[in-house]
Formats: structure tokens, C-alpha cells, sequence
């Protein structure tokens, strides 16, 4: 199986080529003299271009690799087009770990005439120094034969695995026919691993919520739009997508796993047809309405115990049940994702006294205050060490910057902290407007619930 990418080098057109072509990594491995003096003859041998040397693996299409990069240019310069992309860089690793060089650089020769062959000057390079082999190509970015620059299907590699599966099944190499392309990008993964709270596990419980309140889709479609998750659930596209609250970008229901397919999503609206559903609310039941934490942090004021009473409302603070987040409030549920932000500037809040905007402001300008002066002789120190001083002294004036330079970096944090608490606790007492009235509406059944049963 073949593994390909390509993607777009805008300057530096000899490095790129220097890179597929370095010897270090076409070269065998070497393991005696004279087998290292042969190396270097065949470094001078292949310059003649009439000639190939299979030891390095290093091969052109419509152009000589040792000359690739003038030839380049003067493809460019002739037809015009000079400026920007100028090449594309592209790769095919293959799993296998007991292919042999050779046929790798077959395979990629091969790749390569099919896909750009036809109109592009192409550098054709095996890699041996890593487990897997894996070939290089650099594409002139504008076509020798018309002049018109690399696009449509020629730089799709989404693509390009349907002609490498076809060089692999030709050469009796193993190739997936049905590949699974909805794996879970690697970094949420970790994080969901980790017990973090990510974009997809906010989305899954999200979506089981709304399914679990839901017999149909038309509900399923209401309760995701009451939620804030705006969604294309259309039965005429190929995948449904939603868009979590705070993202611009779609995530494609399929990728989040098998339960959350359309036909599995289909099937479990079904299944609650069977079942009684409870109304959606996003509220807790509570046996009893004893005084939380909560409700003695709501009896205080000021910037500081809104940020101690959102950070209990999250499960931040101690509880004596740990919450559930999945019924937490769809707006707070939001910034469990923030809350290592939050919680820093609560702490900072905490630190200095700060309950009131004034206070908050007014400890800003502080603190640019102490910025500009450590700047100004930050700048004093730099100009004494133009001067001719001891190398003593030029240690000791060093180490001074360096020491206001870690200070002004730390103060640079304070005043972006500050800013973000001036913005986010206006978005903080909002969402906690909006939660209250199902919180009330929760305590209130709660209360008559409680009542019936004496």
C-alpha cells in the first residue's frame, strides 16, 4: 500500500531539489573503502546526463535531475511566469518493508509519467533512510509543453491513491480497496485519551443528548438547533455535517464513529419510538434543595466570585458529587474546552484583590506602566553594550537583559490576561442569564416533586 501528499513550494527552487536528491538519503548504505570510493565515482559519473546510476536512485522526467533546476528556471523565464509557486513537492511511501529499491523507483517512475509526465519536468527520488522507502518528486510548477501552470487533477493527490492502488495491484503489492478515511485526527485522539474534553467528544455527547430527546429526525434537527449546533442533515448530501458553536468549520458526522453514521443515527431514532421520551432540558434533578457552594459564592459581587461561581457551575471548584458534564447548559458546555484559561484568570483576579472593572483597568496600566519603564532600560543596557567594555561586564549586562527581557514577557501575559477577563466576563454573566431560568425551572420540580410525595 502507497501513502502519497503534495503540496506547494513557493521559493527556494534549489533546495527542494537539493532535499529529493540528497545523497545521504538516495545513496545504499555503505560498508566498506572501497565501497565508499565507488560512491564517489558514481558522484562524478552522473553528471553526464546520457547515463543513470541505479546506486542513487535519481531519475528525470523530460529533464536531466542533475541540471533540474536551470531547466526549471528556463521553462518559467520562456513562457513568462516567473513568479509565484514555483514547484510542487510530492511523495509516495509505500507500507511494505521488503520492497527493494529498484522497484520502488520503478513504482515511482511509473507514478509519476501517469500523473505528469505527459506536460511537467518531474525529479523522480527513492529515499532509503527511514523504515519505510518511500519517492520523492519535484513538479515544475508550469508545463513545458503549453506553458499552463500544475492544476485541476494534475495537483489533486486526494486522487492520486487510486493510480498508486493500481501500480501496487500491478506489482503484487498489498493495497486497500476500501480504506477508512475517517479516522480521528491524531491530536484529539490523545486528548480524549488523556480524559480531556475535546471539539469531537463535545459534538458525541452533544448529539446523544439531542438523539436521546428525539423520535425523528425533524426533532433531532430542533433540539440541535436549540443547542446552538448549527447543522446539513439533508437527505441529498453524500455526508450530513454539523458545526459546533464557536467554529466556522464542519465536522462530518461519520468521522466522530460507527454510532454516528446517518444510517445509525437513522436506527436509534427509531429505536426511541418504542421508548417513553423525557422532555429536553439541560437540567439536573436534585432530591433535595440544600445550600451548595454555588449559592454561597452567589451571595458575593465583583468580577472575581462570577469567575469562582462559573468555575463551580463547570466542576472546577470541589462539589460533593463530581457533575455531569453532559448536563450541563450547551453555552457553558462550550468552555469546558477553556477551562485551564479561566481558571489562570481567576487566580490572577484572586491575586490582586480585583472585584470591579475599575480595579481590573486600573491594574492594566500598572502594569504597561512597569512594561514601558523595564523597555527603557532594557534599551539602555543594549546601548552599553556597544560600547567597548571588559567581557565581565559584557556577561553581566547580558544576563541583565536576558532577566528584563523574562519580565517583560511575563508582564506581556498579565495584559493580555486582563483583556481576556474584560471580555469574557460579559460573555460569562450572559451565559449564566441564560442558564438560570432552567436552573429555577429545575428546583422548581424538584421542590413540587418533593411536595407530592409527602
Amino acid at each position: 500500500m502507497a501513502v502519497s501528499k503534495l503540496w506547494s513550494v513557493s521559493t527556494n527552487l534549489e533546495r527542494v531539489i537539493e532535499y529529493a536528491a540528497n545523497p545521504e538519503k538516495t545513496s545504499a548504505k555503505v560498508y566498506s573503502e572501497e565501497q565508499y570510493q565507488a560512491l564517489a565515482d558514481v558522484l562524478s559519473y552522473a553528471k553526464d546526463e546520457e547515463k543513470t546510476e541505479q546506486e542513487f536512485y535519481i531519475e528525470g522526467i523530460n529533464c536531466n535531475p542533475i541540471t533540474a533546476r536551470d531547466q526549471f528556471v528556463t521553462t518559467k523565464e520562456l513562457f513568462g511566469k516567473t513568479e509565484g509557486i514555483q514547484a510542487y513537492h510530492a511523495y509516495l511511501s509505500f507500507k511494505e518493508q521488503n520492497i527493494t529499491p529498484e522497484m520502488a523507483q520503478r513504482i515511482g517512475m511509473e507514478f509519476a509519467k501517469e500523473v505528469w509526465g505527459k506536460k511537467f519536468q518531474v525529479v523522480v527520488t527513492t529515499h532509503l533512510n527511514t523504515k519505510h522507502l518511500h519517492c520523492h518528486f519535484v513538479i515544475n510548477s508550469v508545463s513545458f509543453l503549453d506553458g499552463k501552470r500544475l492544476w485541476g487533477e494534475e495537483k489533486a493527490w486526494f486522487k492520486f491513491r487510486l493510480v498508486a492502488d493500481r501500480i501496487c495491484e500491478k506489482y503484487g503489492l498489498y493495497y486497500n480497496p476500501n480504506p477508512n478515511r475517517s479516522k480521528q485526527n491524531s491530536y484529539y485522539y490523545k486528548q480524549e485519551q488523556a480524559g480531556m474534553p475535546t471539539r469531537y467528544s463535545m459534538l458525541r455527547s452533544a448529539i446523544d443528548e439531542a438523539i436521546a430527546h428525539s423520535t425523528n429526525l425533524k426533532t433531532f434537527e430542533y433540539n440541535l438547533t436549540q443547542m446552538g449546533y448549527k447543522h446539513c442533515l439533508s437527505e441529498s448530501r453524500k455526508y450530513w455535517t454539523v458545526i459546533p458553536k464557536g467554529y466556522s468549520k464542519p465536522v462530518r458526522l461519520k468521522n466522530l464513529g460507527e454510532e454516528y453514521s446517518e444510517e445509525a443515527i437513522k436506527r436509534r431514532l427509531i429505536e426511541n419510538q418504542r421508548l417513553p421520551i423525557l422532555p429536553f432540558s439541560s437540567g439536573s434533578k436534585k432530591q433535595y434543595n440544600l445550600p451548595t457552594r454555588g449559592d454561597k459564592i452567589k451571595k458575593k459581587s465583583g468580577i472575581y466570585c462570577l469567575y469562582l461561581y462559573y468555575c463551580y457551575k463547570l466542576g472546577y471548584l470541589p462539589k460533593y458529587k463530581k457533575p455531569d458534564t453532559n448536563k450541563l447548559h450547551y453555552l457553558l458546555r462550550e468552555d469546558l474546552l477553556k477551562l485551564d484559561k479561566i481558571s489562570e484568570e481567576a487566580r490572577l483576579l484572586g491575586r490582586e484583590n480585583i472585584s470591579t472593572d475599575k480595579q481590573l483597568f486600573s491594574y492594566k496600566e500598572s502594569v504597561m506602566g512597569e512594561i514601558s519603564k523595564l523597555t527603557d532600560d532594557r534599551t539602555h543596557l543594549r546601548k552599553m553594550m556597544r560600547r567597548k567594555i571588559s567581557d565581565d561586564e559584557l556577561s553581566k549586562v547580558k544576563d541583565e537583559v536576558s532577566t528584563i527581557s523574562d519580565k517583560i514577557r511575563l508582564l506581556r501575559k498579565e495584559v493580555k490576561t486582563c483583556e481576556s477577563i474584560a471580555e469574557r466576563s460579559k460573555v460569562m454573566e450572559y451565559n449564566l442569564s441564560q442558564d438560570n431560568p432552567t436552573e429555577q425551572k429545575s428546583k422548581r420540580k424538584e421542590k413540587e416533586t418533593y411536595e407530592q410525595r409527602w
